[in-house]
């Protein structure tokens, strides 16, 4: 089924396609790769622009240097300099690269010998069009950053990562902030303001442009928000779901100036909307606080086949066949607990859609998780839910891409096919405005200007993801407990 949605790159012009052997961590394997130096030309075919909300017919784009050099004029190749040109024809689409507002990279994955993995992961992301992530939270921070600089420098495939350095409040498990060290300790009871300051400054240092709260007291809320802020960096807060002294409201998280929320507005089930829940809504719109719903992290793959057609290419083929094994043992349905989460999330998205929040929505996928959130093929099931469950198109395709690049404070770089902005470019077989799931007919993705052929990315990665035996991790089935019968 892979090839329904990845179809072949015939409708671009070859010419353009050099085939380069890239020697790096998964072996050779081809990808399409452009010279820095040279000009590319992209004629032909439509352009979303997620911004003025439209689709309209691509005049002309020029790339350079990893950046877009101009847009909606008749380019042509500048005189003695080398370039290559792309002829789109009327079925084809170009889209701003997206961006996954909640992702994680499970670097203690590492400690278990299955570094690789965590590689596969990111070229997974980047085949389906994902060319930039933002890392919500780590057990293992230092080694997220170790892959953004790799990924940075080109000795590793993937999409740009914006980390967020570790979790910051009490729930630290492997991370502790007065040593420094993995050492399985959580955030102090006893950790003074001053401690908590030079923390956040620490990770500003680091190149971290927005961090995570979780399970953070109120008076620790309140002095992450501040230091944040003061080093130019934005928050985000999974808030509300833990009880006790270490956690903050959303109320009071959004009065001490929160940037962002993920999961969960109230904590009603089933699909309640309430008098609280609207009050809600109302105060983060008008504080302009993004929100990130994450439909289906609760029952994972599971809960694809609730939506018709959110299921349409076999993704076991990408995790190793003990994975696969396992995952079959998890069997359906998923928990009613996790169906009423589940429907609890889609009437907040709606809700916070129709009181006028259209511009802070975002899409996240807290994936990978516990191999039921494959990278990049949940971000597009993430996509379609948005859309099957009333959100129009446009406005999913822009919490995909500008809303993303604002929530992060990185609109002058990403988010949309505009001169001066990264080179990030994906291009599409059929009109995904008419039908979200002509998205997931990527022929081609350009990040920063360099080239690649999602189906030799997704290739490298058949039967990489999970263990390869219960030797390999014996704790493995504890993270898809319980086993359902």
């Amino acid at each position: 089924m892979q090839e329904n949605i990845y179809k072949s790159l015939n409708l671009i012009s070859i010419s353009l396609l050099f085939v380069i052997f890239v020697g790096c961590f998964v072996g050779n394997y081809a990808i399409s790769e452009n010279n820095q130096d040279e000009i590319i030309l992209i004629r032909g075919g439509w352009l979303i622009d997620p911004i003025k909300h439209e689709r309209r017919e691509n005049k002309g784009i020029m790339v350079q240097n990893g950046l877009i050099a101009s847009i909606e004029s008749d380019v042509d190749h500048p005189e003695n300099q080398s370039s290559r040109t792309i002829n789109l024809t009327e079925s084809q689409t170009l889209i701003p690269g997206m961006i996954d507002m909640h992702a994680h990279y499970n670097f203690d994955l590492v400690d278990l010998g299955r570094v690789e993995e965590m590689n596969y992961n990111g070229i997974i992301f980047l085949a389906n069009g994902v060319t930039s992530t933002w890392s919500a939270g780590e057990y293992y921070p230092e080694r997220v950053i170790e892959q953004r600089d790799k990924i940075d420098s080109g000795e590793r495939i993937g999409p740009r990562i914006f980390n967020s350095g570790p979790y910051f409040g009490a729930f630290r498990c492997e991370y502790n902030i007065k040593t420094a060290k993995d050492d399985c300790i959580a955030w102090p009871n006893d950790i003074s303001e001053q401690e908590i300051r030079n923390e956040v400054n620490t990770w500003a240092q680091k190149g971290v442009i927005s961090i995570k709260i979780k399970q953070a007291s109120p008076g620790e809320a309140k002095i992450i928000i501040e230091q944040a802020h003061r080093n130019g960096m934005t928050t985000a807060g999974h808030l509300g779901n833990y009880y006790g002294e270490y956690d903050v409201d959303l109320r009071d998280a959004i009065l001490m100036g929160i940037d962002r929320v993920e999961h969960q507005i109230t904590l009603g089930n089933g699909g309640e909307r309430s008098k609280e829940m609207d009050q809600m809504i109302e105060l983060m719109i008008s504080d302009e606080i993004y929100y990130d719903p994450n439909l289906q992290m609760y029952g994972g793959i599971n809960l694809r086949k609730d939506i018709p057609d959110l299921v349409w290419t076999d993704e076991s083929i990408y995790f190793t066949p003990y994975t696969q094994y396992l995952l079959d043992k998890r069997g359906d349905p998923p928990p009613e607990s996790e169906k009423e989460e589940f429907n609890q999330r889609v009437v907040e998205l709606i809700s916070f859609y129709n009181q006028g929040g259209q511009d802070l929505i975002l899409v996240g996928t807290d994936e990978p998780v516990y191999t039921s959130l494959l990278p990049g093929f949940a971000y597009h099931r993430e996509l379609y839910a948005m859309q099957y469950f009333g959100i129009p198109t446009m406005s999913v395709i822009q919490a995909a891409t500008i809303n993303a690049a604002r929530a992060l404070g990185l609109e002058k770089r990403l988010g949309s096919i505009d001169v001066g902005k990264e080179a990030d470019i994906l291009i599409i077989n059929g009109d995904p405005v008419s039908d979200i799931r002509n998205l997931r007919n990527i022929e081609l993705v350009m990040k920063e200007g360099v080239i690649y052929d999602p189906i030799i990315l997704l290739n490298a990665a058949q039967n990489k993801i999970g263990p390869e035996s219960v030797e390999d991790h014996k704790a493995w089935e504890l993270n898809i407990d319980p086993l359902r019968q």
